[in-house]
């Protein structure tokens, strides 16, 4: 446990608790300390080795429908984003920001269009290319659709150093970060909460912030708060590649891959209803359709699997908010995590401007 503050002292009249230290735990702490706030991270293992690290990290518009990026928090994300890596040292260089846009296609030329097109009218920078200019783009795409889908500003980022980048300038800006050590449970006194408990005895604050993914739903219950979660495994599976494979994100109905740098290729897979079984065991139709897809991927070798439970509100937007039966609590539950990161960590800080305004 990290002892490197008595659990009997300071009172946390104006410190900030964060409960998690995945992506959204990370960019709460470095917008919040960023703006003056007392903030403490708490966090049952290693600060971004949970579900962050199985994410695939995909910064852009080009992976999801344009109806599920309307809300005020998903319709800033990209702009939020790109103000957050600026805040950064060295940027996105640090963090391993790839940006060579994604090329994608749907089941029919026809549900191509209609995707592009709606992401169009959304505003979204989106157009439609043919399947020979996609090859240029990727020289090693064996085949392609006549129609095809070209996000030219999608992104991919290393999460993991991502989260780690954030939470230096936590500390930067005087935030503690306090690894293997599990919240137990929220304290609540007089119809408010006013700290957490931990093995190490209870920790008080002004403000704890929820940012513990699928973990969030069982302690607000203990406390009274309802959080409705229908948590949504996915498979990511490394690759090491002697070479880049590919250059951008290629997303099409049978595979999902990005390179995370010149020698790692993760490829993001649905995990079928009821499997609880090896998740290496996920990986065999992935290799075989990047091999048959791509020209010189015959060397690739799996490096590694993981299964998480991406924490997804079952309303389909963010959670990001005081929590209005329980002052004292705000829920920061969202997915995708890192492409929102940046609109997360803006509206938690506007947020505590107005709950905690004498920081």
């Amino acid at each position: 446990m990290n002892t490197s503050e008595s659990h009997s002292a300071a009172p946390g009249r104006n410190r900030v608790i964060i409960v998690g230290a995945g992506i959204v735990g990370a960019v709460a702490a470095h917008s919040l300390a960023q703006a003056g706030h007392d903030v403490v991270v708490v966090d049952a293992g290693r600060p971004g080795h949970g579900t962050t690290a199985a994410s695939f990290a995909w910064v852009g518009v080009a992976k999801s429908p344009a109806s599920s990026q309307q809300s005020p928090l998903c319709s800033r994300a990209r702009a939020d984003f790109a103000a957050l890596l600026a805040e950064l040292p060295s940027a996105g260089s640090a963090v391993g920001y790839r940006a060579s846009g994604a090329i994608s296609w749907e089941e029919t030329d026809s549900l191509t269009r209609e995707f592009a097109a709606a992401h169009v009218a959304a505003g979204n920078p989106m157009r439609l290319i043919t399947g020979a200019a996609a090859r240029e783009l990727e020289p090693t795409l064996c085949e392609a659709p006549e129609v095809v889908a070209y996000a030219p500003d999608d992104a991919g980022v290393d999460p993991v150093a991502l989260t780690e980048a954030l939470l230096s300038s936590a500390r930067r800006h005087g935030a503690e970060v306090r690894s293997d050590t599990a919240v137990t449970a929220l304290v609540v006194e007089h119809g408010r909460v006013t700290g957490v408990t931990t093995a190490d005895g209870r920790m008080a604050g002004a403000s704890v912030v929820l940012a513990a993914g699928t973990g969030s739903a069982a302690l607000a219950a203990a406390a009274g708060v309802s959080i409705d979660l229908a948590p949504a495994p996915c498979a990511l599976l490394r690759f090491s590649t002697p070479r880049p494979i590919i250059r951008g994100i290629v997303s099409t109905p049978e595979l999902e891959i990005r390179q995370l740098d010149d020698t790692t290729l993760l490829a993001a897979e649905d995990v079928p209803g009821g499997f609880s079984g090896d998740p290496a065991m996920l990986a065999p139709p992935a290799l075989a359709a990047i091999r048959a897809n791509f020209d010189g991927a015959g060397d690739i070798r799996l490096d590694g699997a993981v299964i998480a439970d991406r924490p997804m509100p079952s309303t389909g937007e963010p959670l990001v908010g005081p929590a209005p039966e329980l002052p004292g609590l705000y829920l920061a539950v969202a997915h995708p995590g890192v492409i929102l990161s940046g609109a997360i960590g803006r509206r938690i800080a506007e947020d505590h401007a107005r709950l905690l305004p004498f920081a």
